[in-house]
């Protein structure tokens, strides 16, 4: 596929006024998101019930979607730590490296 400078820069310009519009509507959702953690957590005594593994969630049951808010848990490892309690060899056995392309428009 071969464009033009003209036609690389209208793509360009169409791109960002797309990532601004994206913008905008990831800012409303937070929004909303906030709106909706507020609502689940004035009505503690009708949204509190118990889920599946037996742990207390807040849930809302609307006419097209369910909203729960539940606590959640995230490890995370201190990579210099790891390497200084493992030796080289070690630390290379352990460890994962990922290798992707990034298209960055600015």
């Amino acid at each position: 596929m071969c464009i033009t400078v003209k036609e690389m820069n209208k793509k360009m310009e169409e791109r960002k006024s797309l990532q601004m519009q994206l913008k905008k509507m990831e800012d409303d959702i937070k929004a909303l998101d906030g709106e909706i953690i507020e609502y689940l957590m004035d009505n503690l005594n009708d949204c509190l019930t118990t889920n599946s593994k037996g742990k207390e969630i807040l849930q809302f049951i609307g006419n097209i979607c369910k909203a729960t808010y539940t606590p959640q848990e995230r490890e995370t490892v201190d990579k210099e730590k790891v390497k200084n309690l493992l030796n080289d060899k070690d630390y290379q056995k352990v460890r994962k490296v990922s290798y992707y392309s990034v298209l960055r428009v600015s």
